[in-house]
C-alpha cells in the first residue's frame, strides 16, 4: 500500500499539533495580578523577574511562583481552626505560654530582592516555612522577657504587639537584665525577679540596640498586620493571674473607696465654703443697707445745715438792711408825727419809772462827793437826765 505525500504531511502536522498543545505550557505564562514569577530560561540561565500582570514568552523556561502577599498562621485562624502551631513564650517571671494569631507577609518586586529569594528558598512555601516562621518564633520568644505573664494579659498586651512587629523589620533587641526585688501582689513577700529592658540608641533603627539585622530586610520582605488572637498559659499561670485579678479589683476597690471619700470630703469643704460665702454675702448686703441709710442720712443732714445757714444769711442781711435803713431815718431825721410819738412813749416811760419809785421829788441840784469820797460823773449825767425830765413834765 503506497502512502501518499498528503497523508505523510497531514501526519506531520498532526505531530506537531500534539507536540505544540503538550508544550504550550511552556512557551508561554499568564502572570496573575496576585503573583511574581520568576522564570529562568534554558540553556543560558538567565532569569527574568515578571511583576505586572498579563501574557509572558516562557520560551520552555523553568517557572516559580510566589505569592505578592501571604498570611502566616500561627495557632488557629479567625473561625479558631487549627493553623499551624502556637509559638511557645516564656515572661520574665519565668511563667510560659503559647501565643495564638497571625501576620502578613508582603513580597519585594526589586529584581534584587527577589533573585536573594530564588536563590535560597526557590517558592514560596520554603519562603515561609524555613524563613518566615522561624524568624517569627524567634522573635516572639525574644518579646517574652519584655514582660510578666499578667501584663501580657493586661496592660502590655498591646505592647507585645508592637515589639513583635518593631523586630521583625528592625531586628532582635539587644537588652540588659536587671534583677529587681518586687513584692508578690497575691502572697505579699518580696521575691526577686529579672528584667529585661531595652537599651536606647538614636543610631539604631526603631531608636533601640539590636543584637542582629533582621533578615527581612536583606531580602526586602515587609511584615505587617500581626495580630495575637489568645495567649495560652499553662494552669498554675492562669491560677495566679486569676488571684492577681482579685487582688488588684480589691486595691481598685479600695482605691475608688477612699477616692469617694476624698470627693465627699471635698464636697462638703466646698458646700462649708458656699454656706459661708452666703452668709457673708448676706452680712454684707446688710451692711451695704445700712450704709445706704447713714449716707443718706448725713446727705439730709448736710442740706438742712446748708438750708439753716442760708435762713441765718437771708435774716442776717434782712436785719442788716432794716438797720440801715433805720440810720438812714434817723440821719433824714424824724417826721412831727414820728416826733411827738416818740417824746410821747418816753415820757410815759419815765412816768412809769417815776411812779413805781418811792422819790418824792427830784432836787434840782446835787453835790456829789462826802468826805473826799470819789464822784462818779455818769451818776451826774443820769440824774440830770431826769431833772431834765422832771422840769419836762412840771411845765
Amino acid at each position: 500500500m503506497q502512502i501518499s505525500k498528503k497523508s505523510i504531511l497531514g501526519g506531520v502536522i498532526a505531530i506537531l499539533a500534539v507536540v505544540f498543545v503538550a508544550c504550550l505550557g511552556r512557551i508561554g505564562e499568564d502572570v496573575k495580578n496576585e503573583t511574581i514569577v520568576v522564570n529562568q530560561y534554558p540553556f543560558t540561565g538567565k532569569m527574568e523577574y515578571w511583576t505586572s500582570p498579563g501574557f509572558k514568552w516562557q520560551w520552555f523556561g523553568k517557572t516559580t511562583t510566589y505569592y505578592k502577599t501571604s498570611q502566616l498562621w500561627f495557632g488557629s485562624d479567625n473561625d479558631g481552626q487549627q493553623m499551624g502551631n502556637p509559638i511557645p513564650v516564656i515572661f520574665n517571671d519565668a511563667s510560659d505560654g503559647q501565643i495564638y494569631g497571625s501576620l502578613r507577609v508582603k513580597l519585594p518586586t526589586d529584581p534584587m530582592y527577589l533573585s536573594r529569594i530564588q536563590t535560597d528558598y526557590n517558592g514560596m512555601d520554603r519562603l515561609m516555612q524555613d524563613l518566615v516562621r522561624p524568624t517569627v518564633t524567634k522573635v516572639i520568644y525574644a518579646s517574652g522577657p519584655l514582660m510578666s505573664a499578667f501584663e501580657s494579659y493586661a496592660e502590655k498586651k498591646n505592647d507585645l504587639i508592637e515589639y513583635i512587629t518593631d523586630q521583625l523589620n528592625n531586628g532582635v533587641y539587644k537588652t540588659t537584665v536587671k534583677t529587681t526585688e518586687t513584692i508578690d501582689p497575691i502572697t505579699g513577700e518580696t521575691k526577686t525577679i529579672k528584667i529585661a529592658s531595652l537599651i536606647p540608641d538614636e543610631n539604631a533603627p526603631g531608636g533601640y540596640r539590636r543584637s542582629e539585622q533582621s533578615p527581612f530586610q536583606y531580602y526586602g520582605l515587609e511584615i505587617g498586620q500581626v495580630a495575637v488572637s489568645k495567649i495560652g498559659y499553662a494552669e498554675k499561670v492562669v491560677k495566679q493571674i486569676e488571684q492577681q485579678q482579685e487582688a488588684n479589683m480589691m486595691v481598685q476597690t479600695s482605691k475608688a473607696k477612699t477616692l469617694a471619700a476624698q470627693q465627699e470630703a471635698i464636697r462638703a469643704e466646698e458646700a462649708g465654703k458656699a454656706a459661708a460665702m452666703e452668709a457673708k454675702w448676706q452680712q454684707e448686703k446688710i451692711k451695704a443697707v445700712e450704709v445706704t441709710k447713714a449716707e443718706q442720712a448725713y446727705e439730709v443732714a448736710r442740706l438742712q445745715a446748708l438750708e439753716a445757714k442760708e435762713i441765718a444769711k437771708k435774716i442776717e442781711q434782712e436785719g442788716a438792711a432794716k438797720a440801715a435803713a433805720n440810720r438812714q431815718l434817723v440821719a433824714a431825721g424824724l417826721t412831727p408825727a414820728e416826733r411827738a410819738e416818740w417824746d410821747y412813749k418816753t415820757a410815759v416811760g419815765v412816768a412809769e419809772a417815776l411812779a413805781k419809785s418811792n422819790v418824792k421829788w427830784v432836787p434840782e441840784v446835787m453835790i456829789a462827793g462826802k468826805d473826799g469820797g470819789n464822784f462818779n460823773p455818769l451818776d451826774a449825767v443820769g440824774y440830770n437826765y431826769l431833772l431834765d425830765i422832771a422840769k419836762k413834765q412840771s411845765k
